[in-house]
């Protein structure tokens, strides 16, 4: 899998980015450094071509995901986080996932379905997979994810459902909805750096 990586400063946010379907590692840089523009980057770019496009996993059509492609690139993408923080000295605990669409769908079910200790995320446009095959119960995660009313890819079930699935797991999750569609805003952006920047004076008081 190809990815960047680029350090930043030592007491500053330390990200995996994981970016929508046609998009690459590229993507999500600017958004990661309006959050923190002191961050450590981890950005990915996802194994699979739909149509030139990439992906994180295969599906079959709209919201028809190809569940054992789902499982199986998981697993390598746990494998790569893991081999890639071992090298840089990087303690998994440190990182903060954050995934856009199809990049926030493979974060989300990386941080439910697999035993780890990332433990937060910051996903805009998620949805529920239907795949719930391992228990998560106590893992006290801290995540937050964004919803938009208009959405034509997200419905507001699948959303709900992904929420659910991570409160059910003992986590602690900040929904942020609003009025628009698919696409990314400012407002969800800036909402996701004061979420972090609260998360952070809270762990740093602790």
């Amino acid at each position: 899998m190809n990815y960047i990586f680029e350090q930043g400063t030592k007491n500053a946010a330390k990200f995996i980015l994981l970016h929508g379907t046609g998009g690459d590692e590229y993507s999500l840089l600017e958004l990661a450094r309006y959050i923190d523009p002191d961050s450590t980057i981890l950005s990915f770019r996802g194994n699979i071509q739909e149509n030139g496009m990439n992906r994180f996993f295969k599906r079959h059509g709209l919201n028809q995901f190809d569940l054992n492609n789902l499982e199986n690139e998981t697993d390598s993408l746990l494998k790569q986080i893991k081999e890639i923080s071992t090298e840089e000295n990087i303690p998994l605990e440190d990182w903060i996932l954050l995934g856009y669409s199809n990049g926030a769908n493979i974060a989300a079910h990386l941080l439910l379905e697999r035993e780890h200790e990332l433990s937060k995320g910051i996903f805009f446009h998620p949805m529920s997979l239907g795949a719930n095959n391992h228990s998560t119960d106590g893992k006290k995660q801290m995540v937050w994810l964004s919803y938009g009313k208009e959405d034509p890819i997200v419905s507001k079930e699948s959303f709900d459902e992904l929420v659910n699935a991570f409160e059910s797991s003992g986590s602690h999750s900040s929904v942020y909805s609003f009025n628009q569609g698919h696409e990314l805003t400012m407002a969800e952006i800036k909402s996701a750096k004061t979420w972090l920047n609260n998360l952070r004076h809270r762990i740093q008081k602790d």
